[in-house]
């Protein structure tokens, strides 16, 4: 009688064919490769489909198993804030604009990146407000009633490129002040009363 033995371990096929006792003995001499192996093997339901098991000689290859695959949504750090885009604002009504525009008007504002220097300092050291948004700079902009740039999310790249360096803007949620706009706005932001 003839009997044949597949042995696939990760691809490094051996196939034996012959008595009962010739597989029995290829079988036993490979048996510790194969339970060593089955650790890091994959489980069943996931086995590829061309590792076949052992065949006894009744000629009939099992059937390989078909692997279902679902699709998850690859979840990004932007999700949790994707309520805040900058290139369509919306008012933070729960923002205690009050004492903004007393704030605000102590200043000579020559363009958009001092506009937004101002209001973070105002959110920073005002309202205590460590990580301010997009959002709260828009509703500060509506509060003092200023001109909003019409690229709204150019004016936090300007105002932290190269020209200004005032602000770190890595998102609409992460918002700080360099060293760089600290020392501008102590020292060489101009006053009203100044003049």
């Amino acid at each position: 009688m003839q009997t044949k033995l597949h042995i696939n371990l990760t691809q490094g096929i051996i196939d034996v064919e012959g008595d009962v006792e010739l597989v029995k003995a290829v079988y036993e001499d490979f048996k510790d490769q194969l339970t060593g192996h089955s650790l890091s093997a994959p489980r069943p339901s996931e086995q590829q489909p061309d590792a076949p098991a052992a065949d006894t000689g009744s000629g009939a290859a099992p059937k390989p198993k078909k692997r279902v695959t679902t699709r998850r949504k690859a979840k990004t750090s932007q999700d949790a804030h994707s309520t805040i885009d900058p290139n369509a604002p919306q008012l933070d009504k729960s923002l205690d604009t009050s004492q903004l525009a007393a704030y605000f008007d102590q200043y000579k504002v020559g363009n958009h990146p001092e506009r937004v220097l101002i209001f973070l300092k105002f959110l920073n050291d005002e309202l205590g407000i460590e990580s301010p948004n997009t959002d709260q700079v828009y509703t500060c902009y509506e509060a003092v009633d200023e001109r909003i740039p019409k690229a709204f999310s150019q004016a936090f790249r300007d105002a932290s490129g190269r020209k200004f360096g005032y602000i770190d803007y890595n998102s609409p949620t992460e918002i700080s002040i360099t060293v760089v706009g600290s020392n501008f706005f102590k020292f060489d932001l101009k006053k009203k009363d100044a003049e």
